[in-house]
């Protein structure tokens, strides 16, 4: 039975992996620090002196949307989306999640403007743009120095985990089920509306409450589905499957009762919200997740 302690340990690691708050802790060490306030500040006079330069005729399109928006907030923004590439990563990537931190009406016209002000911004210091020969992929690095609790935090937030009590009810189509925010049930950029979604059953599938397979998670080894035929690849394989044991380590040390969220597409069709630990994952991490109020199944036809 759920207890208030299971509340708030749920309430404890939300704060420490949720995006949500590791944002406003990135935003106030990067206020706190003199010498990140002088880096703002001179990224801040780069671009205003790169968009005050007159370009092709669909960059100064992109630029023109640039300068109605606060220049300083966005810098700020821009410094606390870069901290979390702690590690490099792609340059795509990169830019392609930091392109949800604008909010222009064309998101390849957002891509192609961060691009080109995260390559400012390593003008700057502020991040490496490297690749390790002519042929490879470009790569990104912060260069913004955190805290050491605060880089735990960064290299563990990239997904929730599951929640250790049952989840809030949903009772419109920007909640969640968990305890301190609220998101669009709507997967996908720009695909959230207000318009009808089965909440009943979303409730009921959040609620079901669910357990590890401990024997097997410590007994097997996880296998990749892929060839690791980069050293990247396997250096994100192995940081994966740390992270997995980080998370299965969790939830047992929290009774090994937990609970997924779902959400839909926008075609309605559901998926349970987990990336370590999920029903909707390969194999192993299908069969590492068990119900966890066990019933004998009775009277199914033979």
């Amino acid at each position: 039975m759920e207890t208030f302690a299971d509340v708030i340990k749920q309430e404890m690691i939300e704060q420490r992996y949720n995006r949500k708050h590791i944002d406003a802790k990135i935003r106030k060490e990067i206020l706190d620090s003199a010498e990140m306030q002088a880096k703002h500040a001179e990224c801040v006079s780069a671009l205003n002196e790169w968009m005050a330069q007159d370009f092709y005729a669909s960059k100064n399109e992109r630029i023109a949307q640039l300068k109605l928006l606060d220049l300083d907030e966005l810098v700020m923004e821009m410094m606390v989306g870069i901290s979390y590439f702690y590690g490099p990563e792609l340059y795509t990537s990169a830019t392609a999640q930091l392109a949800n931190r604008l909010k222009f009406s064309d998101k390849a016209d957002s891509i192609k403007t961060i691009a080109e002000m995260v390559a400012i911004m390593a003008m700057v210091d502020l991040c490496d743009v490297t690749k390790e020969d002519k042929q490879a992929s470009l790569y990104v690095q912060s260069r913004i120095p955190l805290s050491d609790q605060l880089v735990e935090f960064v290299l563990n937030s990239e997904y929730l985990p599951p929640m250790v009590c049952e989840p809030l009810e949903l009772t419109h189509n920007y909640s969640s089920g968990y305890l301190t925010h609220n998101d669009s049930l709507v997967l996908g950029s720009g695909n959230h509306h207000d318009g009808d979604l089965c909440l009943d059953v979303l409730n009921l599938m959040n609620r079901v409450p669910l357990k590890l397979n401990t024997e097997l998670v410590s007994e097997f080894e996880e296998q990749p589905t892929f060839e690791l035929d980069t050293q990247q690849k396997v250096d994100n394989w192995t940081e994966f499957k740390k992270q997995s044991y980080v998370f299965y380590d969790l939830m047992v040390q929290n009774g090994n009762r937990f609970y997924l969220t779902n959400k839909v597409d926008k075609r309605g069709r559901i998926y349970a919200q987990g990336y370590h630990i999920s029903t909707q994952g390969t194999a192993f991490k299908k069969a590492a997740v068990q119900l966890a109020d066990e019933e004998i199944v009775t009277g199914a036809p033979v």
